[in-house]
């Protein structure tokens, strides 16, 4: 159960619109509402493919990863560039993290490097299905719920996870195994990610392939 916590330290024209959007509306809410159903078969995203923004910040650096998903999240490309200044001078790096199953991939886009590992399947940041958890689990990860709120459209519920020998005092809005936020101290650094916009489209196939001129090692 540590283990798992540690994983801790996401123009038209008017009338045209108009009936363009409606549409589009009730086939989102159609998403939506078919997805919530998914999210309790566990999982890792409410649908079944799309993109993801996000915006972190991490010891006062700030980063926006994009993530590409496809298989309810089988396959998912986190692509995250890092914007911060060192004497004076603003340094941008960007990495790629490609998982197929148990194939991970971590990839240094500014030194064309990476390499490659296999890891168990991991659910969430938290690494349980939050769908399944037991009060004795969440007793155990010294994890509360606070209550359910709508968040970019979707079903969440909120979590307080305060445990003071693993030095975490946070809060979680989770969409099933999505986390939607986070907020608080992780291991005693200040964190917080929040989802900006979810994307219901397929991810270009290109996006879960090793990226040409990468030189790839085995771990």
């Amino acid at each position: 159960m540590k283990k798992l916590i540690f994983i801790l330290c996401i123009g038209f024209i008017i009338a045209a619109c108009g009936q363009k959007q409606s549409d589009k509306t009730k086939t989102d809410e159609k998403a939506k509402t078919e997805s919530v159903a998914q999210v309790k078969k566990g999982k890792k995203y409410p649908i079944e493919k799309g993109i993801v923004y996000q915006k972190s910040e991490v010891m006062g650096i700030e980063s926006n990863p994009v993530i590409y998903f496809d298989k309810w999240g089988e396959w998912e490309t986190t692509e995250t560039t890092t914007a911060m200044e060192m004497l004076g001078q603003k340094i941008s790096t960007t990495s790629l993290k490609i998982v197929k199953g148990e194939d991970n991939w971590d990839i240094d886009m500014d030194k064309k490097t990476g390499s490659h590992y296999n890891r168990a399947v991991v659910i969430n940041q938290l690494g349980v299905d939050m769908e399944s958890l037991t009060t004795e689990m969440m007793g155990k990860m010294k994890l509360e719920k606070m209550g359910e709120e709508k968040f970019l459209g979707y079903p969440c519920v909120k979590y307080k996870m305060k445990n003071d020998e693993m030095k975490m005092d946070v809060e979680y809005l989770m969409c099933g195994n999505l986390m939607m936020k986070m907020e608080g101290k992780a291991m005693e650094i200040p964190t917080k990610i929040e989802i900006t916009k979810i994307e219901a489209v397929t991810p270009p196939a290109d996006k879960f392939e090793i990226p040409a001129g990468v030189k790839i090692t085995e771990q």
